[in-house]
């Protein structure tokens, strides 16, 4: 099942599980070591538990790719039509 890193704050991470989003609050020890926020991971569940976390460098490439992309458009158009 897919999960995103939403945050890691004093030694816990907030996972974002599944189309949901369901909320799981872990120990950030259990991570991958080269994990970070907004990462994509892949996460295996037993009885609402998180049993299983590895990295998905996939997923998380393809995101980045397409926020880098919509940022670019967004520049592109020359910014806000609202100016101070």
């Amino acid at each position: 099942m897919k999960a995103v890193i939403d945050e890691i704050t004093e030694g816990k991470a907030v996972l974002l599980v599944g189309a949901e989003e369901q909320e799981y609050v872990i120990d950030a020890s259990l991570l991958p070591k080269e994990a970070k926020e907004r990462d994509w991971l892949q996460v295996k569940l037993t009885n609402d538990d998180v049993v299983s976390i590895s990295l998905d460098q996939e997923e998380t490439g393809k995101v980045k790719s397409r926020v880098e992309d919509k940022l670019a458009k967004l520049k592109a158009k020359g910014g806000s039509k609202f100016r101070k």
